[in-house]
């Protein structure tokens, strides 16, 4: 059988046996963002490393949309692969594709266009201006390629296949890691590593295209489904806009968090680029949990077992034990090695300590977040992610502009409203869970 029913067999077993390969997979993925940025920092500087931090919420803009996008594309796939109209998924996937494919587009360009009013909304240092600008307009024109890749991808794990994605990335990932340090020593500098990632982004899709077309029969793109009903659109545009503004509202927050960051100038950009880049070694983590239980959640409401549900939370539970155990004794015991791997620079590896010892509680967090997380996209409850989302931002925003505004302390105020945010997000989940809304048919149902 094309795929495999996490619904089927020891739950638990079928949990942690998908959530390894995307485990592995995501953390590879975080590996290769962190070793860019080690090599741009080696290589170029503490003001390459500003540079890309202060492109990454800009990028963000569009991996919103991106994540819209994938999200829907995952829902629907999963929920439609154990129903009894399984060959459904035909129908859809050629239109998602599409969809993506002019996102992407779309996306780029338009941030490409306006990307000095992005700029000078994050204060970014007049040093750095136009080494960013070159990183970020070559970094966008890559990324239309990995829409439509990372929507083949998350295609292909709703079926219950995370193995072949685990490969498919690796390769990527391994590409644009030496392509880095090649592009950077000709003298392309900043432009280099993004030259290659842009390079690595082409050759993805161009793997998971023949990947599909040569082995799996119902992720292929075929003419004859280019199809947009109104069905079809009304199910995209349900799961998929709340998604897109709510992936909006934390990006919004993130330029704010560059923003104050900016105000302690290169020394506290690259600091705060440095956390992140660990934030988001942690991130992939909570969001390898937040897959899987998409996931199998959406595969559990496409057979309609709801009343199984609280099993997939209780085995979830389960399996975020050991990353919060490990998150913690690595922010404890290792902050300050890893921030001493990016630069040589004392004063920046300081103060990124110093954040980092503020900002780590929040950290370890993140895997019961994304796993809250998680079971409310595999429901398809979109608008609530929505309403989960603007909340922590909204919290975010008021603690951060407070503690900055009264002390005058960057770093502190960011550290503090991020805790927040994740503790705003956690209790809004875990209310909803209890609240047993989502039991509701109409929210339940698989869409035709």
């Amino acid at each position: 059988m094309e795929g495999k029913d996490l619904t089927q067999g020891n739950l638990f077993t079928n949990m942690v046996k998908f959530c390894i390969p995307l485990l592995i997979t995501n953390l590879l993925n975080s590996l290769y963002n962190i070793v860019d940025v080690i090599w741009i920092g080696r290589l170029v500087g503490d003001e390459g490393v500003a540079a890309a931090t202060n492109c990454w919420p800009i990028t963000l803009l569009s991996s919103s949309i991106l994540s819209a996008i994938t999200v829907t594309a995952s829902v629907m796939v999963a929920q439609r692969f154990t129903s009894k109209e399984k060959d459904k998924i035909k129908n859809i996937i050629t239109p998602i594709y599409i969809i993506a494919i002019l996102l992407g587009i779309v996306s780029s360009l338009v941030l490409i266009i306006t990307m000095n009013f992005w700029f000078k909304l994050l204060n970014t240092p007049q040093e750095i201006l136009v080494i960013s600008k070159q990183y970020l307009a070559i970094y966008l024109i890559g990324y239309v390629f990995y829409f439509f890749a990372l929507t083949i991808i998350e295609s292909i794990r709703a079926i219950g296949n995370s193995r072949v994605p685990l490969i498919l990335l690796t390769i990527t990932n391994v590409l644009n890691i030496i392509l880095d340090p090649i592009f950077i020593l000709i003298g392309l500098g900043v432009a280099g590593a993004a030259i290659a990632s842009a390079v690595s982004m082409l050759f993805g899709l161009v793997i998971n295209l023949i990947y599909i077309n040569k082995k799996t029969k119902l992720l292929k793109f075929n003419k004859k489904y280019i199809k947009f009903e109104k069905g079809f659109l009304k199910e995209i545009i349900k799961l998929g806009i709340p998604m897109m503004f709510a992936e909006f509202s934390t990006i919004f927050t993130i330029m704010l968090e560059v923003y104050i960051s900016n105000l302690l100038g290169v020394v506290g950009s690259s600091s705060y680029g440095i956390v992140s880049k660990l934030q988001n070694f942690f991130y992939v983590i909570g969001n390898s949990i937040k897959s899987m239980m998409t996931v199998v959640i959406a595969q559990f409401v496409g057979k309609n077992a709801i009343n199984q549900l609280g099993r997939v939370m209780k085995s979830g539970l389960k399996i975020i034990l050991t990353p919060t155990i490990i998150i913690a004794l690595f922010i404890i015991f290792c902050s300050r090695w890893f921030c001493s791997i990016f630069t040589m620079n004392e004063e920046v590896i300081a103060t990124a300590t110093n954040f980092l010892n503020i900002v780590g509680i929040a950290f370890v967090l993140i895997p019961l977040s994304q796993m809250m997380m998680g079971f409310v996209l595999g429901i398809g409850n979109t608008k609530f992610t929505f309403i989960t989302l603007f909340a922590a931002s909204l919290v975010e925003v008021i603690i951060l502009i407070g503690i900055q505004y009264n002390y005058n302390l960057p770093l502190t105020a960011l550290g503090v409203s991020i805790l927040a945010w994740y503790i705003t997000n956690i209790i809004f989940c875990i209310c909803y869970y209890f609240s047993n809304t989502w039991k509701n048919n109409n929210e339940n149902q698989v869409l035709e």
